[in-house]
């Protein structure tokens, strides 16, 4: 258990197992395709946390697991790196949380499931329970997996820095209830279309999403676009497109988002002003897709440096 009086970040959203296929060939749709496959410990906030546990910040994760094999795999691999599970919500009813995504056989992401039922039936009791851990917070991370009433009632509770992960662009909708009580959130282009209602085509329309967001209450947005980088946008007035030079060989990048939300959050940990937040978000995404598990075990201060030096560009 983490003690109180530490600083730490505490994370709220999905735990779940996870299940990656990747095909060794072009993919054939209604058909039977040749492919490898593994399996992780996964879920968006899980993922997030076990990577900012490799940045060296720590961490309490708030979640919910069933009473199965699978539970007790993920809170044993949360464990394993340090991260306080005291505050994991345990159903007696449900199983754990599950995820499968199907990679092309370039290692992108072709479609993906997820059964996250579990995460509709947190009690409010629960989150209640661990309102001071909450309040007690140097920074806040959320995803979109807890119902939009949960989220509503944890950020109640928070005092610090809330970052939010939208997850997907069909539960992105939950972040609007609650955007006036986040410091950052961090869309792809599908997300920012969905939450904002405006066409992210090109640089203008992106630029006008991100605006939108910010005009609804968020004080900043840190757009993912994949292999053109970030575009940052604050209240401030401050905005910037930066980007690393793409990796030759992507090996698996379903877990970029994850380490580019750790990177973010643990740069505001550290102290860092928005220019290397952004740069240590983008490394850590850099360092993530040349990995074929989910989180890239060899994570750290020292890698993210290193990574840096491979053409990191501000634009304005």
């Amino acid at each position: 258990m983490i003690n109180m009086n530490n600083e730490y970040v505490i994370g709220f959203g999905g735990a779940n197992a996870d299940l990656h296929i990747r095909c060794r060939s072009q993919v054939l749709l209604h058909d039977s395709n040749p492919a490898v496959t593994s399996s992780s410990p996964g879920g968006v906030m899980r993922n997030i946390l076990d990577n900012m546990s490799r940045l060296g910040v720590p961490c309490r994760l708030l979640s919910a697991v069933g009473r199965d094999p699978n539970g007790r795999m993920l809170l044993a691999s949360c464990e394993e790196r340090g991260i306080d599970i005291s505050g994991v919500f345990i159903s007696e009813t449900l199983p754990t949380s599950c995820y499968i995504d199907f990679l092309d056989e370039n290692g992108d992401m072709f479609v993906a499931a997820n059964d996250m039922a579990l995460m509709d039936g947190i009690p409010g009791s629960w989150l209640h329970e661990n309102r001071q851990a909450i309040a007690g917070a140097k920074a806040i991370v959320i995803d979109t997996n807890p119902s939009e009433e949960g989220l509503i009632q944890f950020c109640s509770y928070a005092r610090a820095p809330i970052f939010a992960d939208p997850v997907s662009a069909a539960k992105a909708g939950k972040l609007n209830a609650v955007l006036p009580e986040l410091f950052l959130v961090k869309p792809n282009l599908m997300e920012l279309e969905h939450m904002s209602g405006i066409s992210c085509a090109g640089s203008d329309g992106i630029k006008a999403a991100a605006e939108r967001i910010l005009d609804n209450g968020c004080m900043s947005v840190a757009v993912s676009l994949g292999s053109g980088g970030c575009y940052y946008a604050d209240r401030r007035g401050d905005s910037f497109t930066m980007r690393l030079t793409p990796v030759e060989n992507m090996v698996n990048a379903t877990g970029a988002g994850d380490a580019f939300m750790a990177g973010l959050v643990s740069a505001y940990a550290d102290g860092l002003d928005p220019v290397h937040m952004v740069a240590r978000g983008l490394a850590c995404g850099r360092l993530a897709v040349q990995c074929v598990t989910t989180i890239n075990p060899e994570l750290s201060i020292e890698k993210v440096t290193k990574e840096l030096e491979y053409g990191l560009q501000i634009l304005s």
